[in-house]
């Protein structure tokens, strides 16, 4: 029986494997191609329960789709709560995907934001084209950014952080995105945004 740190116990010493222990020694013992590590974390992800006598009540794994706890698979992570788990499991196929974003790190002679340095989008076969300026040099907002875009094209994501997130805040969001798509159609605020300007309705 094998026992990690996190309280995982199983008794399977080694997940099954189409391929042969020796192939996959000698397969292992190569040089990793530069897709090897978006692979990895490709999924996609699922999360499954602890098993009650591991002692961690409502603890789940998150675990690519074909692995299963009781074949001996050891998890890419253990959250105590599934909302986390959840985002986690949103999150790991967009960390190494190849950038969407690139921040430049010398400034723009010429833009509408003086000296703010360019933010590059990647558009397949069109290569690097300016999406923005950003007035410093951050590129945590390059890697927020891709992750942004990489959730919004992925209706399985944004459905996985949307069951996160709870029926209250899925109802809030449902109610602003109706007003959204209103306010788009007619050019009109939001009510908040309305209420604030003084062109609400009275009260």
């Amino acid at each position: 029986m094998r026992t990690i740190d996190d309280g995982i116990s199983t008794g399977v010493s080694t997940p099954p494997n189409a391929f042969a222990t020796a192939f996959l020694t000698q397969a292992q013992a190569e040089e990793e191609p530069l897709t090897a590590a978006e692979a990895d974390l490709a999924g996609p992800w699922k999360l499954e329960p602890l098993h009650p006598a591991a002692g961690w009540p409502d603890a789940v794994a998150v675990l690519r789709s074909w692995e299963r706890l009781d074949k001996g698979d050891v998890p890419e992570a253990v959250f105590l709560h599934q909302e986390s788990g959840a985002l986690c499991a949103a999150l790991l196929s967009l960390l190494e995907r190849e950038p969407l974003f690139h921040l430049h790190d010398q400034p723009a002679a010429a833009a509408p934001l003086p000296g703010g340095y360019p933010l590059l989008a990647m558009f397949g076969q069109q290569g690097p084209v300016v999406r923005g300026w950003l007035r410093r040099f951050h590129p945590e907002v390059a890697a927020g950014l891709h992750l942004f875009e990489g959730l919004v094209r992925s209706p399985f994501l944004l459905a996985t952080v949307g069951d996160a997130a709870g029926g209250a805040a899925l109802t809030h969001f449902g109610r602003l995105l109706a007003e959204l798509l209103i306010a788009r159609q007619t050019g009109r605020p939001l009510a908040e945004e309305a209420h604030r300007s003084g062109e609400g309705e009275p009260g």
